[in-house]
Formats: structure tokens, C-alpha cells, sequence
């Protein structure tokens, strides 16, 4: 089952949202994040970035983020802003600083997360299962009393997200693309979007009940092993080997499989084909535009989206485009 990687490097809508509502402090000011990002661990931080040129001299940098992380996120910052200072612009999933700061959009999204019927999301979950989501999204601080009125799609995340906040160190607020964003506001590097909140929001939405009902009911089950988990991908995403993320994203958990029924094997494979390989595509034409345009832009987007057959690195060698992994002096 392949949720965890998913939304620890696929999707930032989640983490970007939530992130104030852990214990730790968000920067606030741009210009605090031009100052030189520490060297702790740099020797050792190399995550993948590769170099894509086209026949009529086009380029850019596609790199793989990570959305959560600690101060090694800093020394990766310090190995990547050689190539990012260069760029006319940097894209990334979407420029979750600026969202953050506009509470309009962000109650327009959220509405299609509230149960409209009248009911409760307690009338929509087994019991036990909901006494204990509940227990963990009180231990992460996640639990307001209106959390009740959310639907199960939101449920879900935020069962994702407090097991995150409760088992791992690891800081949504230190997340690879915040760095990166941050960083280019203090140099004024323009950010732009490769997708949208919406598109992200949207494809939360989608996910039946079953699917999202069966995604708690796992994250629960397997909750002392999450925070091992995700510090295991946290360090494979730091040491940048292609071969080594794809075993992790392709890594299947026997024991988890054999207790799920072909019917909701089913339903994980269609959300990881819509969690990646369909925005893989948009992702591709989005990169291809610019190329076509001549703008030389630093392509940053999560990491899971850049491996694999129907990954951006092999997309866009079929479309023409040589694409080689970066060597860091």
C-alpha cells in the first residue's frame, strides 16, 4: 500500500494546510530565509536533481522534494541555489506560502469537506475506528470541535497527518518546497504554479468512503511503524539514488496486502494511478511548455512523481528531451 509515500512525496496540499497546527513555528519573514542555510550533515545530502536540455538549446532543473524534514533540508537548500540562482523562475506544485495567507480561498476549498446532511462523521465510521482517529488527532493537537462535521476525505488526511506529527520529528514546516519558496522570495526569483490548490483539493475529494474508511483504518493499524517508515524515506530521499526511491515507492507490504480483499486492492490502485500517474501527465505538458517557451525554470515538485515508468524523467526523455542526474561537486 503505497498512501505514506504518496503524501509524504507527492502531495504538498495536505501538509501545507496543517502545518500550523503542530507545535513548531513557521518562518515569517523572506528575507530571514536568504541568510546561509546551515551546513550540518551537507557532505552527506545530495537528493536527485537532474538536468533536462532540449535539441534548440532549451533547459531546466526537475527536482524531486520531500514535504516534510529537519535541518538537512537546509543543507540541501545550500547544495541546490547554485543551479536555482541561475533559473528564470522557480515551479512548484503550488506556492503553498502564498496560500496559506489567503484565509478566502482556503474557507471556499474547505467547504467540500463539511457534511451537508445533516449528519456526523461519527455516523459514518465504525465506532472503535472513530474513537480511536479521534484519540490521535487529539494527541496532534488536531481535534477542534468541528472536526466532527468534517466528511471522511478530510478525515483521512488528517489521520495521515497526526500520525506524522505524533511519531516522527520530522517538521512540515521544514518541507523542501516551503525552503525553496521561501529562499526565492528573499532573492526575488518568481514562483510559479505547476498545479493548483484546487487541483489537489479537488482530487481529495474524489476518494470514496470506502477507500478513505479503509486509508484510517490502516494508518491506525500500522501506526507504530509510520514514524520508522517515514524517517527510513526521509534519509533515502537525502542520499539522491534513483534506484533506491523507486524500490522505496515500489515496495509493497505483503502482510498489509494479504489483509486487504481484491475490492479494495482495487480502489489503492486507482488512487495511486490518481495520485501520480495522471498528474504525472500534467505535470509533463506543464514542463514542456515551458521548455517550448525557452524559460529556464527550476522544476520542483515531489520526488514520487519524478521515478518510475510513468515518471517525469522518463516522460520527458519521450518527448524528446535529454534528461541527466545532476553530479553536486
Amino acid at each position: 500500500m503505497k498512501k505514506l509515500t504518496s503524501i509524504i512525496l507527492a502531495l504538498v496540499l495536505l501538509l501545507s494546510l496543517f502545518a500550523g497546527c503542530s507545535d513548531k513555528t513557521a518562518p515569517t519573514s523572506a528575507p530571514e530565509t536568504t541568510k546561509a542555510p546551515s551546513n550540518a550533515g551537507s557532505a552527506d545530502v545530495h537528493p536527485m536533481l537532474f538536468h533536462v536540455t532540449g535539441e534548440n538549446g532549451q533547459e531546466m532543473y526537475l527536482f524531486g522534494t520531500i514535504h516534510v524534514g529537519d535541518e538537512r533540508n537546509s543543507a540541501a537548500l545550500q547544495k541546490l541555489t547554485p543551479f536555482l540562482d541561475g533559473c528564470d523562475a522557480l515551479a512548484v506544485e503550488f506556492d503553498i506560502v502564498a496560500y496559506e495567507k489567503d484565509t478566502a480561498a482556503q474557507t471556499r476549498a474547505v467547504q467540500q469537506f463539511i457534511l451537508t446532511d445533516g449528519t456526523t462523521v461519527d455516523q459514518h465510521m465504525p465506532a472503535e475506528l472513530f474513537a480511536q482517529a479521534s484519540e490521535l488527532l487529539g494527541k496532534a493537537k488536531l481535534m477542534p470541535n468541528l472536526m466532527k462535521y468534517y466528511n471522511l476525505s478530510m478525515w483521512s488526511q488528517l489521520v495521515e497527518q497526526a500520525a506524522l506529527l505524533t511519531t516522527t520529528s520530522l517538521d512540515v514546516n521544514a518541507g523542501m518546497d516551503r525552503q525553496l519558496i521561501e529562499y526565492c522570495y528573499g532573492k526575488k526569483l518568481p514562483v510559479r504554479d505547476v498545479e493548483s490548490a484546487d487541483l489537489q483539493y479537488g482530487l481529495l475529494a474524489s476518494f470514496s468512503d470506502e477507500l478513505n474508511l479503509l486509508l484510517i483504518e490502516n494508518t491506525l493499524k500500522h501506526l507504530d511503524e509510520y514514524g520508522a517508515q517515514v524517517d527510513e524515506l526521509y534519509s533515502v530521499w537525502t542520499k539522491g539514488n534513483y534506484d533506491d526511491i523507486l524500490a522505496v515507492l515500489n515496495s509493497e507490504d505483503e502482510a498489509q496486502e494479504e489483509e486487504m480483499t481484491e475490492a479494495q486492492k482495487a480502489l489503492v490502485e486507482d488512487y495511486n494511478n490518481k495520485m501520480l500517474t495522471q498528474r504525472n501527465l500534467g505535470m509533463r505538458d506543464k514542463a514542456v511548455e515551458w521548455l517550448k517557451a525557452g524559460d529556464k525554470v527550476f522544476f520542483a515538485v515531489g520526488a514520487a512523481h519524478l521515478v518510475d515508468e510513468d515518471g517525469l524523467v522518463e516522460l520527458l526523455r519521450a518527448a524528446g528531451y535529454t534528461v541527466e542526474q545532476v553530479k553536486y561537486d
